[in-house]
C-alpha cells in the first residue's frame, strides 16, 4: 500500500499519466463485493430482529451518517483541488441521498420506498459490480468511499425490504420512472452547459452494459437514440424487478401460510 496515493484525485492522475487502478473483478473487486455482502447479511438480520425504535434509529443513522460522508468526501476534494463540478450529488447514486433522509425521518415513506426498491437498489448494484472508480488504487480515500457509499445504500434497502417496509408495487415502478425522467431533463441540460455526464446521459460508463446501448444506438442516432435506447432499457430492468419482488413476496405469503398451517395443527393436537 501507497500512502502518496491516498488523496489523488482524477486530475492527478491523467496529468502524470499514472496506471494504478485496478481491473472489474479482480481479487480486491471480488473481496470488496463479498465483504459488502456479508455486512448486508449481518445487519440485516440485525435490523429485523429489533423493535419499531430501535429501527426508526438505525434508519436515521444510515441516513445521517450517508450525508456525512458525502460532504466530508467534497470537503477532502476540495482540500486536495479536484475539479468539482463533476461531484455533485446528480448522479442516481447521489439523489439516493435524499431519499434515504425522506425516507428515513417522513412518515409518508411510499413513494421513497418505491424510488429505493426500483431506482437506487439496483442503481447503487450496477455502480458496485460495473465501477467508474477503476482509476484509483484500492488504498485511496474515493475508491474507499465509493466501495462504502454504494453498499451503504444497497444494505439500506435489502434492510428495509426484509423487514417488510418496502413493498415494491407495479405502480409504484411507473411512478419511479416517473420522476426520473423529470430529473433527467434539468439534468440533461446541465450536463450540456458545463459538459458533464451526472445519470449518464450524455454517454456511458466506461466498463458498463451502458457501452453497448451507445455503440449501438448512440453512434447511429447520437444522443436522441443512446437516450431512448436507455430508457427502455430502464423499463425492462423495473419490470424484472417487479416480477423478482413479486416472487419473492409469494414465497413469504407461502411460508407465512405454511407457519400458520403449523401452528393451527399443533393446537388441533
Amino acid at each position: 500500500m501507497e500512502f502518496k496515493y491516498f488523496f489523488i484525485n482524477t486530475l492527478k492522475i491523467e496529468e502524470q499519466g499514472l496506471d494504478i487502478g485496478f481491473d472489474l473483478y479482480c481479487p480486491g473487486h471480488l473481496i470488496w463485493l463479498a465483504v459488502i455482502a456479508a455486512a448486508m447479511v449481518i445487519i440485516t438480520g440485525y435490523y429485523i430482529k429489533q423493535n419499531e425504535e430501535k429501527q426508526t434509529s438505525i434508519k436515521k443513522f444510515f441516513a445521517i451518517t450517508i450525508l456525512c460522508s458525502e460532504i466530508l468526501k467534497d470537503s477532502i476534494l476540495i482540500a486536495i483541488g479536484a475539479p468539482m463540478k463533476g461531484y455533485l450529488p446528480l448522479h442516481l447514486c447521489g439523489l439516493a441521498i435524499f431519499a434515504m433522509l425522506w425516507d428515513a425521518f417522513s412518515k409518508n415513506r411510499r413513494i421513497s420506498g418505491q424510488m429505493l426498491a426500483y431506482a437506487f437498489l439496483p442503481g447503487a448494484l450496477s455502480a458496485l459490480l460495473f465501477c467508474n472508480w477503476t482509476e484509483y488504487p484500492f488504498f485511496n480515500f474515493m475508491c474507499i468511499h465509493s466501495f462504502v457509499f454504494h453498499g451503504w445504500i444497497v444494505i439500506y434497502v435489502v434492510m428495509l425490504y426484509a423487514a417488510g417496509e418496502i413493498r415494491a408495487d407495479y405502480r409504484g415502478l411507473w411512478t419511479t420512472a416517473g420522476i426520473l425522467a423529470v430529473c433527467a431533463v434539468p439534468i440533461y441540460i446541465l450536463n450540456v452547459l458545463i459538459d458533464e455526464n451526472y445519470l449518464f446521459l450524455n454517454e456511458a460508463s466506461e466498463g458498463s452494459p451502458l457501452v453497448f446501448l451507445w455503440n449501438v444506438f448512440g453512434t447511429r442516432f447520437g444522443a436522441p437514440g443512446y437516450i431512448a435506447s436507455f430508457a427502455v432499457l430502464l423499463l425492462t430492468v423495473f419490470h424484472v424487478l417487479y416480477l423478482v419482488y413479486r416472487c419473492i413476496n409469494k414465497i413469504k405469503e407461502n411460508n407465512i401460510k405454511k407457519e400458520e398451517s403449523t401452528v393451527e395443527s399443533a393446537v388441533e393436537i
